[in-house]
């Protein structure tokens, strides 16, 4: 696949419902605004099933999205690319994938919105078995190791090339690149010093020995988002909004109660053990990976933008006012559910 985006894959923890060739099925097939279960009916078509959409998660499981008048059904697609194209073909109403393919596509002649940020930041940890190497909020910890990576030109490849080349002060390390789920095996077989890996792998692999060697934060970082046709966001803006409340209510469950949020978690991936998802959601609260709103903004943006250009996925300006609309989020009723 030719533009692909950081693909959450095959990890220890994540199981991921993916297939090569997935026929979605539009669930829309009415315009009108009545209440039969065809007007709330949409499908949301997700990269796969990972952990880190756990605002997703918690919106089906807990009701919101059926509180707000939607009838949900998930599809996983198998990568960034066929979500948004799922989505511009109206075989799904909604995707949840990287952000940045609204613009990509929109280079293509296909255009979308993004109406809301479902991952916010970078949610990279680096992590070794060796003691060689202690926790650093300096990134010349890094120096003189070989660091595993997800392949080129994934998000976590792009983001440790631009930490290694550190401003024009160059970081002496070597970028091993791995397909996912190979990465701690990397570090076990001595092929790789550190891994720059996702959650809940970060969690499992501390559970076994490991421990966080590095954060490579690079600021405020558009990463999952729910995207649109710019046709359905013309025709179907109260469905769009519903969607977005229903999101903001599971973020603000993930944030207010850890104890329930970890219930989701546990029913959507019980091959984890609990002190796993317990640590791994502790992880993406404190660092704001579960945003504590929908809302995308310049920055985020802009930084996912420059990263996908630098890395060749896109050539244009891919704009914020083209490609965002933030006029749902601004629309979400006060807090208090």
């Amino acid at each position: 696949m030719n533009r692909k985006a950081f693909s959450i894959g095959v990890t220890i923890c994540i199981c991921i419902a993916l297939s090569t060739s997935i026929l979605l099925t539009a669930c829309s097939g009415s315009d009108s605004k009545g209440d039969s279960a065809a007007s709330k009916s949409v499908t949301i078509a997700q990269f796969g099933h990972v952990f880190l959409y756990m605002p997703l998660y918690v919106a089906m499981r807990k009701g919101y999205f059926a509180k707000n008048g939607l009838d949900v059904k998930l599809v996983s697609t198998g990568g960034d690319e066929k979500t948004f194209t799922a989505v511009s073909t109206g075989n799904a109403q909604f995707g949840v994938a990287d952000p940045t393919f609204a613009a990509i596509a929109r280079e293509r002649g296909q255009g979308g919105k993004v109406v809301a940020s479902v991952v916010s930041g970078t949610p990279f940890w680096v992590i070794s078995y060796s003691n060689k190497f202690g926790y650093s909020t300096n990134s010349n910890v890094l120096g003189g190791a070989r660091v595993a990576t997800y392949s080129a030109p994934s998000t976590s490849y792009a983001v440790m090339k631009q930490l290694l080349q550190n401003n024009g002060n160059a970081i002496p390390a070597t970028i091993v690149q791995g397909a996912f789920g190979t990465l701690l095996p990397m570090l076990k077989a001595d092929k790789a010093d550190l891994a720059m890996e996702i959650e809940p792998v970060v969690s499992t692999a501390i559970e076994n020995g490991a421990h966080v060697v590095y954060e490579p934060k690079v600021g405020e970082f558009a990463f999952t988002g729910l995207t649109v046709s710019d046709a359905y966001c013309k025709e179907h803006p109260e469905k769009i909004q519903a969607a977005v409340n229903a999101l903001d209510q599971a973020m603000q469950y993930i944030h207010n109660d850890p104890v329930g949020a970890a219930a989701v978690a546990h029913e959507e991936f019980p091959e984890c053990s609990a002190l796993v998802i317990k640590v791994a959601l502790d992880r993406l609260r404190a660092s704001k990976t579960v945003p504590l709103s929908p809302m995308l903004n310049l920055e985020a943006w802009t930084n996912a933008i420059n990263l996908r250009r630098e890395i060749g996925d896109i050539e244009g300006p891919g704009s914020y006012d083209d490609n965002v609309d933030m006029s749902f989020v601004k629309k979400i009723p006060a807090h208090g559910h």
